[in-house]
């Protein structure tokens, strides 16, 4: 198996190591953090049941606990600690257009490590976890549940999507399921106040998708991990090039000039996503498939 074209159980296994290296998602507490008298950042976040105590002069009256007062005839107050588990959601793009490098790994391997990393630092911090997997023509849901329950199921999608790529590639099945499908048919089980990363190169992102994206940033974080394919930056001088697309073929002679004009074309086309995701309140990552993604994620998860 050619680990720059699909990525097996072996090396999703291998990143949960790699995955204690990452930092907490945004706004999460990281394990063992001592809760301060702060306003809390994290949205969706809710007050766990800690104890009673016996009311003290001072303490607030909406915490008395009606029932134990009546039975122990004395007032006693419920003490609540901060909740600190956050529901992490993945939404994986594994379709064709994904299947591209120019060298190093396909976009789609990029993928599919970045969201096994992303579940084991799930795993790590004990949060639940759920999943929306899918390709061009159908998509897989997991509910967020336990790391514990979830996370094979979640590697398991993973492998199996990107996995059949290799096969599908050469038939160029057409799309019939869009960003904007994946995102309508996947909000519904997502939590409020999940942390939800959105792992694509978001070539198809619409006025629907955006409408979707900016009703969950209502109520939850987003990451988009942006992942491409650094050819505009690598593109020699002059030569012949070749090209294959869903049946369409193309040949031509690059030029100086031609070259100008592919760099300035695909870092205008990745400005302008950025700009629209991010005017939506969503962190935007470039992921660039030929570098280490670790480090990648690490200076922007």
């Amino acid at each position: 198996m050619d680990s720059a074209l699909q990525v097996d159980r072996k090396i999703l296994m291998a990143l949960a190591n790699e995955a204690r290296l990452l930092s907490n998602p945004p706004g999460q507490i990281p394990p063992g953090a001592l809760a301060g008298e702060r306003v809390s950042r994290q949205q969706g976040r809710g007050l766990n049941f800690d104890s009673l105590r016996r009311y003290q002069p001072g303490d607030d009256v909406r915490l008395i606990d009606w029932q134990a007062t009546a039975r122990l005839r004395a007032p006693w107050i419920r003490l609540y600690n901060e909740e600190r588990e956050r529901p992490v959601f993945l939404i994986v793009d594994q379709r064709l257009d994904m299947f591209f490098a120019t060298r190093g790994q396909t976009k789609s391997v990029a993928a599919a490590k970045i969201a096994g990393l992303l579940a084991w630092r799930s795993w790590h911090d004990g949060d639940r976890l759920g999943s929306a997997l899918f390709s061009d023509t159908k998509y897989n849901l997991q509910k967020c549940r336990s790391p514990r329950t979830s996370l094979p199921a979640v590697l398991d999608d993973v492998l199996q999507y990107n996995q059949q790529l290799p096969e599908r590639y050469p038939d160029e099945t057409p799309a019939t399921v869009t960003l904007s499908h994946v995102l309508q048919h996947a909000s519904h089980l997502i939590p409020s106040g999940s942390w939800v990363a959105v792992i694509s190169d978001f070539h198809d992102l619409d006025a629907s998708g955006e409408a979707l994206l900016a009703a969950l940033r209502r109520r939850c974080e987003i990451s988009a991990f942006i992942t491409l394919d650094d050819l505009h930056l690598s593109l020699p001088e002059q030569g012949n090039l070749a090209a294959s697309y869903q049946g369409h073929e193309a040949a031509f002679s690059l030029s100086p000039g031609l070259k100008n004009d592919i760099q300035q074309s695909i870092t205008a086309r990745l400005a302008r996503l950025q700009n629209r995701l991010t005017r939506l309140g969503i962190r935007v990552n470039q992921i660039v498939v030929t570098d280490d993604l670790l480090k990648q994620l690490q200076k922007g998860v």
